[in-house]
């Protein structure tokens, strides 16, 4: 689900040279996934960003998903600059191969 920003808040955020972390062109390129009902048997992606300490909690919430459900396998990743979206293969390889993602900014 992607978020709007109301025209209010963005003329107040303009007024004070501030950017939204809201991409404007999320909504046409992207829809959220369906739910999961379970976990179980499921391949789930771990997508980092290079930060600090962001591989360090990828790990422990893959570690945690793994210890409370049967997952099929886990695939890790990490996109090659922190501050722009993930490669387009990345995405698409992830798409492709895992019924879930998560993704984590560390520092």
């Amino acid at each position: 689900m992607t978020r709007q920003i109301s025209p209010e808040l963005q003329d107040r955020l303009s007024h004070l040279d501030l950017l939204t972390a809201v991409d404007p062109e999320s909504n046409n390129r992207w829809r959220a996934a369906p739910r999961l009902l379970d976990l179980n048997s499921k391949v789930g992606g771990f997508l980092g960003n290079r930060k600090h300490n962001a591989d360090e909690l990828l790990r422990e919430i893959r570690e945690m998903l793994e210890k409370r459900y049967e997952l099929a396998d886990t695939i890790t990743v990490d996109k090659f600059v922190y501050s722009r979206p993930a490669a387009g293969d990345i995405i698409d390889s992830l798409a492709d191969r895992c019924d879930f993602v998560v993704t984590a900014i560390a520092d």
